[in-house]
């Protein structure tokens, strides 16, 4: 019975990494520090992402589940973020909302870029996916001739991770040192890439370290009560038992 169980449950994950593969193109998997029962967010790591979400991707999406005031809830202080949404003219409570306006998304790209609030969530591959988008492009014609023999469609990009490989989107991390970080850690396009995807995960679950925590209580709790109602049944039926 184990046996047929363990075969079924690795027949199923087979069949769901196999369908993200295909949904998703090709990407590897990553280690992240919010993954695991003991996963955190690094704030180091989130504001770096947080610079690259404001002076990146901001130009064109929108964060419009997310304010500043929220960002309290991963460690900055009110001090902090009231300094970051200085610097980018807002207040505490104001989402972060692109300055680009829907006419202007239409007729650069032919449809408005997608909010990137949930993402990370809204993809198969996850995190993983979205940091193998963001390193996935590529401009070799080789490359490009052996996954569309066919050619790019006019105004498309080549990127390896995305589903056809033909995206609207033209890379955002083009190069290093699109930013400069505060702590003096290289703004390579690798470095960008997961600090950027850290932070998307973080706006898609800004709960998701407090859940973790509270479920490692909860299955502590279902542990110690499973054994005391076991160890009350002993008692009761010895004592019915005996009679």
């Amino acid at each position: 019975m184990y046996r047929t169980l363990l075969a079924v449950t690795l027949a199923t994950w087979s069949l769901v990494s196999g369908s993200f593969a295909a949904e998703s193109g090709t990407y590897a998997p990553q280690k992240w520090s919010f993954n695991g029962l003991h996963g955190s967010y690094e704030k180091n790591q989130l504001l770096r992402g947080y610079t690259v979400a404001t002076q990146v991707c901001l130009a064109c999406h929108s964060f419009k589940y997310i304010s500043h005031r929220d960002m309290m809830r991963a460690g900055f202080t009110e001090n902090e973020v009231a300094t970051l949404a200085k610097a980018l003219n807002m207040t505490l409570d104001q989402k972060l909302i692109t300055a680009q306006d829907d006419a202007t998304a239409r007729e650069t790209f032919g449809k408005i870029p997608p909010d990137l609030s949930l993402m990370n969530k809204a993809r198969g591959g996850l995190a993983d996916y979205t940091h193998a988008l963001l390193t996935g492009y590529s401009e070799d014609p080789e490359v490009i001739k052996h996954a569309l023999p066919a050619g790019l469609p006019e105004g498309a990009h080549f990127n390896k991770a995305f589903p056809g490989h033909a995206i609207a989107m033209p890379n955002p991390l083009a190069s290093d040192d699109l930013v400069t970080y505060h702590d003096g850690t290289k703004a390579t396009v690798d470095q960008m890439s997961r600090d950027v995807t850290t932070f998307m995960q973080w706006t898609a679950e800004p709960e998701r370290i407090e859940r973790q925590k509270l479920g490692l209580f909860v299955l502590m709790y279902l542990v110690i009560f499973s054994l005391l109602a076991y160890l009350s049944k002993r008692v009761i039926w010895k004592d019915v038992k005996g009679h």
